[in-house]
């Protein structure tokens, strides 16, 4: 067994935690918070674009167009910092390339779980900044 292969199988979806870095979130808004707020409205309105056209790519097994959502899904996660789904998306994209369609699947499994775990967070942070008092209850 390689070393992605291994990897990915010590490394249950459960265990995992998916929390959003403010810090780099504001950094990368060059310290706007409006600008903030486009960029996490950006993902969210992105986000479900970029999963059809990953689900797609690996249900007709079409491993060009899966790498090339993978990448465009990075893309789209960079606002975000480094995380669990980095190294998600890192393994997919080996899997793809080696032609290891069961590992792709579960790691698609695996970022969907994790992306799922995302939305929420980044829904709120639009609210809390949005929101004059700075939190969502």
């Amino acid at each position: 067994m390689n070393q992605t292969s291994s990897k990915a199988a010590q490394r249950p979806p459960e265990s995992e935690s998916v929390t959003l870095d403010c810090d780099h979130i504001l950094t990368y808004a060059g310290g706007d918070y409006g600008q903030l707020v486009l960029l996490c409205a950006n993902f969210l309105y992105e986000l479900p674009i970029h999963r059809l056209r990953l689900s797609n790519a690996l249900a007709r097994r079409e491993t060009m167009a899966a790498e090339c959502a993978v990448q465009h899904l990075s893309n789209c996660l960079i606002v975000f910092g480094s995380n669990p789904m980095v190294t998600t998306m890192e393994t997919l994209t080996a899997a793809l390339r080696l032609g290891r369609r069961k590992q792709a699947r579960t790691e698609w499994l695996r970022l969907q779980t994790q992306l799922d775990v995302l939305v929420p967070q980044v829904q709120r942070l639009m609210l809390e900044v949005a929101s004059p008092q700075g939190t969502v209850q």
